[in-house]
Order: C-alpha cells, then sequence, then structure tokens
C-alpha cells in the first residue's frame, strides 16, 4: 500500500513537471527540485526530448504558411454551402417518403373498398336444383324403406 501511495505522488510530481515544461522556454528554469526528478525519471526525460523535439520543428515552420490566404474565408464558407445543400436535398428526398406513404394508403383503402362493393353487388349464380349436377347429396337422398338396424352388443360383466 506504501508502494501505491509513493506511486501517486510520483505521477503528481510526473504531471506538474510536464506541465512546467510545457510552459518554459529552457530546462534552467525548472526549480532545482524540478531538475532533480528530471535527471531520476526516464519518463519525463523522454517528455522533454519529445516538447524540444516539437519546439524545434515548429520553430523551423515558416509563419507565413500559418496564415490563410485572402481567399480562405470565402472557400471555406462556400464549401461548407455546398454540403448543407447536398444534405438538404438528400432530406428532402427522404421527407417525400412519408407522404407518398400516406397517399398510397388513402389508394389502397379506396380500391379495397370499390373492389368490395363491386363484388359485393355481382350477380350471385343461381343454385342448384335437384340432381342436375349427377352428385348426390347425403342430406336429400331417400331414406330406405327397410329400417336399420342398429347392431348393439351386450356389455359383459367381467368378473
Amino acid at each position: 500500500m506504501w508502494n501505491l501511495l509513493r506511486m501517486r505522488k510520483n505521477q503528481d510530481e510526473c504531471s506538474r513537471l510536464r506541465d512546467a515544461l510545457e510552459n518554459v522556454a529552457d530546462l534552467a528554469a525548472l526549480s532545482s527540485a524540478q531538475q532533480e526528478h528530471l535527471a531520476a525519471c526516464l519518463a519525463c526525460q523522454e517528455a522533454s526530448s519529445d516538447i524540444s523535439t516539437s519546439r524545434v520543428v515548429l520553430r523551423d515552420v515558416p509563419a507565413r504558411a500559418a496564415s490563410p490566404g485572402p481567399w480562405f474565408a470565402p472557400r471555406v464558407m462556400a464549401a461548407i454551402a455546398a454540403r448543407e445543400s447536398e444534405l438538404r436535398s438528400t432530406l428532402e428526398t427522404w421527407a417525400a417518403v412519408p407522404r407518398l406513404a400516406a397517399r398510397l394508403t388513402w389508394l389502397s383503402a379506396l380500391a379495397l373498398l370499390v373492389a368490395s362493393t363491386w363484388l359485393y353487388q355481382l350477380p350471385r349464380s343461381a343454385p342448384i336444383s335437384g340432381n342436375e349436377s349427377g352428385v348426390e347429396s347425403l342430406f336429400d337422398s331417400q331414406q330406405s324403406s327397410a329400417p336399420q338396424e342398429d347392431a348393439v352388443l351386450p356389455l359383459e360383466k367381467a368378473q
């Protein structure tokens, strides 16, 4: 547990040293405690090296490359306007779908109403009378004059 507290304290020192390295131009401007920590900590030495390398690279970049030209803002605004109009046209395309769906729903409901009305009013074909079809119905058949005897078997008692 004591080791965890020591590591926490060391991380706090490292973060304070890195903040100080970003704010000073030269390592000589650091306090003596920070310089001792820098000499002892490898992670802070790497961070110091990275910060100094970044400063050298950025110092060599010409200042005029960073400044935008006189037509920079109009070009950016034109690109933004073009992108917005492209997105707007896409949204307008998809905005038409719910309107089309609503119209299609009403049209299909009307078609169903017309079709059901037409089917309801169709003349029904005349029912088949008698035995014209040649098929004998079970319910219309003539009962035979002989009585049918039901065969009932007596139940025997099992003992």
